[in-house]
């Protein structure tokens, strides 16, 4: 996606990098209750005093506008129909019933599909992966668009980020980043990926060289980690809730080894990391503005969206992340207390600036399809890039 400032060009491109969306959109609450209890947190009374509310609250005085705001955006061509349903309905409909988990890279047949569902609904996790068989594909697609109670909504990464700009912004669609003028500045929005050696291309070749700002999830941050062999990348998998210094470390060790620096032709300076509990922004230092904002509206669109308020309900949402922490675990790192009534955190490491936020999670989500999208675009809208970068 490109977005131009009258005589300062900014820019933007959604790209997709994932194949076909075979998950349940609405995570169960029993997933959610078992990825909240791994914290060991009691609820607070709901309430403008709870500490929900009071998180909320100084959301609302934080978050403001940029000084510079994008004027025309481009986004590129991936979109499709994302349909939300049940995933057990489904599964019950394609004739069969939730049994024991297991994660394939490729999805082959039905049984697949509900094996793979169950192992990271178990986890309360969200998943992509390919199905190789073309016909049985159409015939669960067919069969899920058609159940009682299926919702059909605009998906892709473009259109679903292009919607957020579309009441603010002139639109442009492109089709890859060679349409794009050299200096612009590009967001990637990463997908869920198997292939470690298409990662690796990404990182070293493809894309991450030409791409300035970078949103993904916990999955698709130690996947990268794992495909490049940096930080952490010994872990098969995160134990719960992913862990605040761990996924520092990953942050600053892309920006670091692949990020803008004197000696390296790369033009990635932030990475907008998003996990069911919290936000981080990372930004190379003296590239961009306004990033205390950005986080916390990109968290405040998570609890809104997930349970379909325009504003927080605080009797909806539940402040379910770690109330301490520490930086890292590569290095002496600073232990942090959270504050509902300074909800976020800021820190500092070797040119690189790092803002928290908790996420006030939605208790009985309604709709959370796209909602990694939606949060990536409300931060890159409070966000302002510096123009000499």
């Amino acid at each position: 996606m490109a977005l131009w400032r009258g005589s300062a060009y900014a820019g933007f491109l959604a790209l997709a990098v994932g194949c076909v969306l075979l998950l349940e959109p609405q995570l169960p609450g029993s997933a959610l209750r078992s990825l909240w209890s791994s914290l060991q947190l009691a609820p607070a009374p709901p309430g403008p005093g709870s500490p929900e509310g009071r998180l909320a609250a100084a959301w609302d005085a934080l978050i403001v506008r940029p000084a510079r705001r994008w004027r025309r955006v481009a986004v590129g061509v991936n979109a499709c129909v994302d349909v939300v349903l049940s995933g057990v309905k489904l599964l019950q409909a394609l004739g069969r019933s939730p049994g024991n988990g297991k994660d394939h890279t490729i999805l082959h047949s039905r049984n697949d599909l509900e094996e793979a569902f169950v192992h990271f609904m178990g986890k309360g996790a969200a998943a992509e992966r390919f199905f190789s068989d073309k016909e049985a594909f159409h015939d669960i697609a067919q069969t899920a668009s058609e159940l009682p109670g299926a919702q059909h909504y605009v998906g892709g990464n473009a259109a679903l980020i292009g919607q957020k700009f579309a009441a603010n912004s002139d639109l442009k669609v492109v089709s890859s980043i060679s349409d794009i003028p050299t200096g612009i500045p590009i967001h990637l929005e990463l997908a869920s990926m198997t292939n470690k050696e298409l990662m690796r291309s990404i990182v070293h070749q493809q894309v991450f060289p030409a791409v300035t700002s970078l949103g993904l999830n916990e999955q698709e941050l130690l996947f990268l980690s794992q495909a490049a062999s940096g930080p952490h990348s010994s872990l098969s998998s995160w134990n719960g809730i992913p862990d605040v210094g761990m996924v520092s470390d990953i942050l600053f060790w892309i920006l670091k080894e692949h990020g803008r620096s004197k000696s390296r032709a790369s033009d990635l300076t932030r990475i907008h990391f998003h996990t069911l509990v919290y936000h981080i922004l990372a930004t190379v230092d003296g590239h961009w503005a306004n990033q205390l904002a950005a986080v916390a509206a990109g968290a405040r669109v998570a609890g809104t969206q997930a349970c379909a308020t325009d504003t927080i309900d605080a009797s909806r949402v539940s402040l379910r992340a770690p109330r301490e922490f520490m930086t890292s675990h590569s290095e002496a790192g600073s232990r942090i207390v959270i504050n509902p009534n300074e909800p976020v955190a800021k820190w500092h490491r070797e040119g690189v600036s790092f803002h928290f936020t908790p996420v006030l999670v939605c208790k009985d989500p309604i709709r959370t399809v796209g909602l990694g999208d939606a949060i990536s675009a409300e931060g890159l809208f409070y966000s302002e890039v510096r123009p000499h970068s």
